[in-house]
């Protein structure tokens, strides 16, 4: 073996063993953070939050793994004084996010990007330019998380109403019995019962946006279409994210008016994730069609990896 490559490897190793020691003395000082875990991860919890958080942060762990190659061969290099200048900064912004969180936030989305920002920081510290690829995907995370926030704290009431007013207006010209008090949906089941709902941020498809531009990002970062193509598919994108999640409105208001409230929440709470996956399927399909295919793709390269024999 090259003593070069001998002597970059040792230093990797070096420089692993002291990120992995700063990370478990970081999130030991700030154990606090996660003193009500337990209530955070159980169901009710992860309802309410919604699982596709789970979902991107699984995709970007993913794509950790498939850009694995690259990631490893830059970990190698030395760090120059950029990226240990840039590296302490991004520490020094967690451990004061982290610090936040641990002292006046109880938010499972904010403890889960605090502690990926945490990593990855201290990943920039140690490995330079290493951390790139993690940073990109850390900022489409902080995305999914932050975007409904963003547009809660924004434009809540007036995409909001916009949503109900569409929703019942829609249910009207079907012959539904619903009415619309500001937000409230009220639907007159033939059960014999009256049921209502307020349409919020979230119930109106500020999740289903987020991840849908999460997801997006992700295409990016693999295959870009042309310049031309790209402002289209992004506006096909978030229109159809929203319109699936208006059918989704729809559907659980007429399952309330023709079973029952039991109906409706059920819709409510699992309708999205049959209807979302759907959607991108046939998204994805046009976006493939329309993107640029680079010379040697993450899928492809790992595809290759593991598919030829050395010789």
């Amino acid at each position: 073996m090259d003593t070069s490559l001998l002597r970059q490897n040792q230093s990797a190793m070096l420089k692993a063993g002291l990120l992995f020691a700063c990370l478990a003395l970081t999130f030991g000082i700030f154990r606090s953070a996660f003193g009500n875990s337990t209530l955070l991860l159980d169901y009710a919890t992860l309802k309410q939050n919604g699982f596709y958080l789970w979902a991107v942060l699984a995709l970007c762990v993913l794509w950790i793994y498939i850009k694995r190659t690259d990631i490893l061969e830059d970990a190698r290099g030395a760090t120059d004084t950029k990226w240990l200048l840039f590296g302490a900064i991004l520490v020094g912004a967690s451990l004061g996010f982290m610090y936040y969180v641990a002292a006046f936030l109880d938010s499972l989305p904010a403890i889960l990007f605090a502690i990926g920002f945490v990593i990855v920081a201290q990943v920039t510290l140690f490995f330079g330019k290493a951390s790139k690829i993690p940073l990109m995907l850390l900022g489409l995370f902080g995305i999914a998380v932050g975007f409904p926030v963003l547009l809660e704290s924004t434009v809540a009431t007036p995409f909001a109403r916009a949503t109900a007013i569409l929703s019942v207006s829609t249910l009207q010209l079907f012959g539904l019995p619903v009415t619309l008090d500001g937000v409230t949906v009220t639907v007159n089941s033939l059960l014999g019962s009256s049921i209502a709902a307020q349409v919020d941020t979230r119930c109106a498809g500020s999740d289903s946006l987020a991840i849908f531009l999460a997801i997006f990002g992700l295409m990016l970062i693999d295959r870009k279409p042309q310049n031309k193509a790209l402002m289209g598919l992004f506006i096909l994108g978030v229109v159809g994210a929203y319109l699936q999640n208006f059918v989704r409105l729809l559907l659980l208001f007429a399952a309330g008016y023709y079973y029952g409230a039991n109906a409706l929440w059920a819709v409510h709470d699992y309708a999205s994730y049959i209807l979302f996956p759907v959607w991108f399927l046939g998204f994805s399909v046009i976006y493939r069609k329309y993107a640029r295919k680079p010379a040697n793709s993450a899928i492809e390269r790992i595809t290759s990896t593991e598919s030829t024999p050395e010789l």
